[in-house]
C-alpha cells in the first residue's frame, strides 16, 4: 500500500469534522448577529437546517457503512465503535430539539445560541474522540477512496 494512501482516511475523517465545524460556526455568527433582530431571518433557518442535515448524514453514513468496514477488519474496535454510536444518538437527539426550537416562535435567539453552544461541546468531544480512537485504524483500513461519500455522507 502507498503511503499517501495510508493516511488518506484519516485525513478525510479529519476534512469532514473540520468542514462540519466551521459549518457549525457560521451558524453561531449568524445567530450572534440576528441576537439584536426580533425574528430570526429565514436564512437563518435555513443555514441551521442545512448543519443539522450534514451533521446528522455524516453521522448516519458512519452508521451504515463506515464502522461497518472498520468492524470487519477490525473486530477489536467493537467498544469504540459501539461508544461513537451512542454519542451519534445524543446529537441526533440535541439536532432534533435544536430544530424544534427554530420552528418555535417562542424560542428566543439566546436560547437558540445555548442549544448551539451544547451541541458544539457534545460534537468538538466527539470528533475528538473519534479521530483520536480511530486513528491507527484508519491509517490501516484497506477500502476503495472512492467510498468516501458513502462511508462519512455528502458534507
Amino acid at each position: 500500500m502507498l503511503r499517501n494512501r495510508i493516511f488518506a482516511w484519516h485525513l478525510e475523517l479529519q476534512n469532514v469534522h473540520h468542514r462540519l465545524e466551521k459549518a457549525l460556526e457560521e451558524a453561531r455568527k449568524a445567530l450572534r448577529e440576528g441576537n439584536r433582530a426580533a425574528v430570526l431571518k429565514p436564512e437563518l433557518r435555513q443555514f441551521c437546517y442545512t448543519f443539522c442535515s450534514a451533521l446528522g448524514s455524516h453521522h448516519r453514513s458512519e452508521d451504515a457503512a463506515f464502522f461497518p468496514a472498520l468492524l470487519k477488519q477490525m473486530p477489536e474496535l467493537e467498544p469504540v465503535i459501539t461508544q461513537l454510536t451512542r454519542e451519534h444518538e445524543v446529537l441526533s437527539q440535541l439536532l432534533t430539539d435544536f430544530q424544534r426550537a427554530l420552528d418555535s416562535s417562542g424560542s428566543s435567539p439566546q436560547e437558540l445560541f445555548q442549544q448551539m453552544n451544547e451541541i458544539k461541546g457534545v460534537m468538538k468531544a466527539h470528533f475528538g474522540f473519534e479521530e483520536g480512537a480511530l486513528k491507527r485504524a484508519l491509517r490501516a483500513l484497506d477500502a476503495p477512496e472512492g467510498d468516501k461519500q458513502r462511508m462519512f455522507g455528502d458534507v
